[in-house]
């Protein structure tokens, strides 16, 4: 692909990105609801046994843990890839355009760590939840564990990887939060901001992958390929350490935490991590990167 062949989702970005365009989000109204109980493993089961008031504890908590995994996600595991792309340092041959582009999005990604981080103490503010974190997160887990399978000379383009997967899934929790008027609206503007941004990264990490993938060896296609199906689920998949944490902070006793977690392991929506995924898969697929039998099978199980 040269230079004239890629068609930048950036033209407008200097009036449309948030970090260019969008304020801080001013705490207003409270509300009954910082979280949408329906994205919470077993809410009415829980309902039953916290009662409103530590129910509404515990959905704030679960909204801390979404906003701070963008903080880690955005920081941790986007920022130096795109950083490395838009300095020329990720070895790819990229158009001029496709580096300023990039460096956009290290701008945004810097902007989504920080008025995130800003959220979440606005809400503290407002509702007297603290945030206790967790001190990790399955995706982060995922990621290590993963990275550390592969070659050292492989690593840079498994960073690559995982970071279009992560670009590229269409995460229900982004989608429904900006939409669910129960939330209060500064904490829906504030991930409405995401979302717009995410869309145009969306767009540049599709446009990027065949100058990434023809990059590869067949060896190293066939080895980053297969990780694929582990690294959606280190994203979507169920975070059962976070439920633990969430519910001893709403005040269960570890045991009862722990037991209680088992007993919801049934968990996620059947096909769910696929739809979430539909998006990335494809594009994949698209190159002959994966074979979608194995991918729905791997997600499966």
């Amino acid at each position: 692909m040269n230079a004239g062949e890629y068609r930048s989702a950036f033209v407008r970005w200097d009036s449309q990105a948030s970090v260019r365009t969008k304020p801080l989000r001013e705490a207003t109204e409270a509300t009954d609801f910082y979280y949408p109980p329906e994205l919470v493993t077993g809410h009415e089961v829980l309902g039953e046994s916290l009662g409103p008031k530590r129910l509404r504890q515990l959905l704030t908590l679960h909204l801390y843990a979404y906003l701070d995994f963008t903080v880690q996600l955005e920081s941790l595991v986007v920022l130096p890839v795109t950083a490395r792309l838009g300095t020329g340092r990720a070895g790819l041959d990229l158009p001029v355009a496709m580096r300023r582009d990039a460096l956009a999005i290290t701008t945004d990604e810097a902007w989504h760590g920080q008025f995130t981080f800003d959220l979440i103490e606005r809400i503290e503010a407002q509702t007297g939840v603290e945030a206790r974190l967790p001190k990790t997160y399955r995706f982060q887990q995922v990621r290590g564990r993963l990275r550390e399978s592969v070659e050292p000379a492989l690593r840079p383009a498994f960073d690559l990887l995982i970071t279009y997967v992560s670009e590229t899934l269409i995460s229900t929790k982004l989608l429904m939060l900006p939409q669910d008027e129960r939330l209060p609206a500064y904490v829906r503007e504030a991930v409405a901001d995401h979302a717009q941004d995410e869309r145009r990264h969306h767009a540049y990490f599709r446009a990027l992958l065949p100058h990434f993938w023809r990059s590869l060896g067949r060896g190293d296609r066939a080895v980053l390929g297969a990780l694929v199906p582990e690294m959606i689920a280190g994203f979507l998949g169920r975070d059962e350490a976070l439920e633990r944490h969430c519910l001893v902070e709403a005040g269960f006793g570890r045991q009862k935490a722990a037991a209680t977690v088992r007993e919801l392991r049934a968990g996620l929506p059947p096909g769910r991590l696929l739809k979430d995924s539909r998006a990335c898969v494809r594009y994949l697929i698209e190159l002959g990167a994966v074979d979608l039998d194995m991918i729905e099978e791997r997600l499966a199980a």
